[in-house]
C-alpha cells in the first residue's frame, strides 16, 4: 500500500461533496500556511557557504556546489560540530543502496575541501575523523 491516500468517499456520494473534499486536500498540498524554510548560508573562515544557491564565496569570486556536493555539505551542517559517520553520509546521497560508495565519498569531500578550506590538504573546517566519518566546524563569527 502506501500510495499517499489520506480520505475516502463512500457510495452514492453528492458530486459537490467530491468538489468540496479534492479542494480541502489541494489546499493542505500547495497552500501551506508555513513559508518554505529557507536554507541556510554560513561562513568558514574566509569562505561564506550559501546553501540556498548552492555557491560559496570567497572575495569575489563563486563556486558552485555539485548536487551531491550539497547534499553533502547539507547533512554536515545540519549536524554541526558532531561526527557524521560515511555510511550515515552516503546514505543522504546516494540512498538505501549507497553500499560501496565510500571511494566516492572521499572523492567528494576532497573536492568540498578545495572549495571551502584554504589548503585542502590541511583542513580546518572540514574535519576527518578517522574510521568514523567526518565533522563540520562552523566558528561563529
Amino acid at each position: 500500500m502506501g500510495l499517499g491516500a489520506d480520505d475516502y468517499i463512500v457510495k452514492p456520494f453528492l458530486p459537490r461533496e467530491l468538489v468540496l473534499r479534492l479542494m480541502a486536500i489541494l489546499k493542505r498540498m500547495y497552500y501551506s500556511s508555513s513559508a518554505p524554510e529557507r536554507l541556510p548560508a554560513f561562513k568558514l573562515g574566509e569562505y561564506i557557504v550559501d546553501l540556498e544557491s548552492a555557491i560559496v564565496h570567497r572575495n569575489t569570486e563563486e563556486q558552485p556546489l555539485t548536487a551531491k556536493e550539497h547534499a553533502l555539505l547539507l547533512k554536515l551542517y545540519e549536524n554541526q560540530g558532531r561526527i557524521v559517520t560515511s555510511d550515515a553520509l552516503c546514505q543522504a546521497v546516494w540512498g538505501d543502496d549507497s553500499y560501496g560508495y565510500e571511494n566516492t565519498l572521499m572523492v567528494h569531500i576532497r573536492r568540498i575541501r578545495e572549495k571551502i578550506e584554504a589548503d585542502p590538504s590541511k583542513p580546518l573546517s572540514l574535519l576527518t575523523v578517522r574510521g568514523l566519518g567526518y565533522k563540520l566546524l562552523v566558528k561563529e563569527q
